[in-house]
């Protein structure tokens, strides 16, 4: 069966994350506040993520995407750069890899009945902790994408970690 979030966020609206589409200028199809003339663009990414069983008998399943919203996100045209292009992709690409590493997490976990509630909440708030530190640590160290020198080296070294997980990357 296909998970809920698939029907949730759907493709009408959200862009999937996938290594053979990137991100585009054409996907920042939102509108930029009247206070973002010094900014150049407004990025949303959702990653959301769900335990599911069918039945009591099946075994326990992990439904996680990550996915960038079309219509909240946003790019003031006139100062749209490649750089800021590879650096808002590369926080997509950030959330993918702790997509990923939520999905290795949750593969290498043992569930009962009794407390896979309380596992994937705590699994998930480490994740979600975890990402808010790497993407902090990207937008400072690369003074939010103003230093391309620092964009493209994070966007090597994220490839290079989304390769490591390639196991568990979800063919869309």
């Amino acid at each position: 069966t296909i998970s809920s979030l698939y029907q949730t966020y759907n493709k009408n609206d959200y862009v999937y994350w996938s290594e053979n589409k990137k991100l585009s200028w054409n996907d920042f199809q939102g509108e930029p506040s009247n206070s973002s003339e010094d900014v150049t663009t407004g990025i949303v990414i959702v990653n959301p993520s769900a335990i599911e069983k069918t039945d009591l008998f099946s075994s326990f399943k992990l439904a996680a995407i990550c996915a960038f919203d079309k219509h909240r996100s946003w790019v003031n045209k006139n100062s749209a750069t490649f750089s800021s292009l590879l650096y808002d992709q590369t926080i997509f690409d950030i959330y993918e890899l702790y997509t990923r590493k939520l999905r290795k997490t949750f593969s290498e976990t043992d569930f009962t009945i009794g407390d896979y509630k309380k596992k994937f909440q705590d699994m998930t708030e480490k994740n979600n902790a975890a990402l808010k530190d790497r993407v902090d640590g990207f937008r400072k160290e690369s003074n939010m994408g103003n230093n391309t020198d620092a964009v493209v080296k994070w966007a090597k070294d994220i490839t290079s970690e989304l390769k490591e997980l390639d196991k568990y990357r979800e063919v869309n």
